[in-house]
């Protein structure tokens, strides 16, 4: 009898052993996860942030073409999307290198769970001047769907806006 209490015990410290180690390593695996996601967030509104400021430097065009994955979608208001980045070069066909007086800024960044797509939305405005030579300003809001890319880097997939009343602030 001694020795099935013995063996009993054993089995009995050996199987709280690795229920420990298990949840401690999910734990791991847990934390691990929330750091990648809160990472991958962290990347798409510096990703995002950094096509802006490719669009001032080189040319709005330029920029949403390089930023496009190969099957990227634009939609586009009062208009049909540009569907695939060969479409998308043709919409900048000439104004490649024009810097729009469109600017935008994300607001928020989101991802899925294993990190390889996500989302950024923000907002946006659009000031030029009008035939009477005042500045005329439309604001909007976007959102931006991104892809993980094989190399690490983030192109979008979808993007699109709408237009929107003034900013409370404005």
């Amino acid at each position: 009898m001694n020795n099935v209490f013995r063996i009993l015990t054993t089995v009995l410290i050996i199987s709280l052993t690795i229920i420990m180690f298990a949840c401690k390593s999910g734990n791991n695996s847990e934390r691990e996860k929330k750091e990648m996601i809160e990472k991958s967030k962290m990347e798409l509104i510096n990703t995002d942030t950094e096509f802006y400021n490719i669009s001032q430097q080189t040319g709005t065009g330029q920029a949403f073409i390089d930023f496009a994955d190969d099957d990227a979608v634009m939609l586009r208001q009062d208009n049909h999307p540009a569907i695939g980045k060969q479409n998308i070069r043709k919409l900048f066909k000439g104004k490649e290198n024009k810097v729009s007086p469109l600017k935008w800024k994300p607001v928020k960044a989101d991802v899925s769970e294993d990190g390889t797509m996500g989302f950024t939305y923000g907002n946006w405005e659009y000031a030029v001047k009008d035939e009477n030579d005042k500045i005329a300003t439309t604001y909007g809001n976007y959102v931006t769907v991104w892809k993980k890319q094989p190399d690490g880097n983030w192109k979008y997939v979808l993007d699109g806006g709408n237009t929107t009343l003034p900013p409370l602030d404005k």
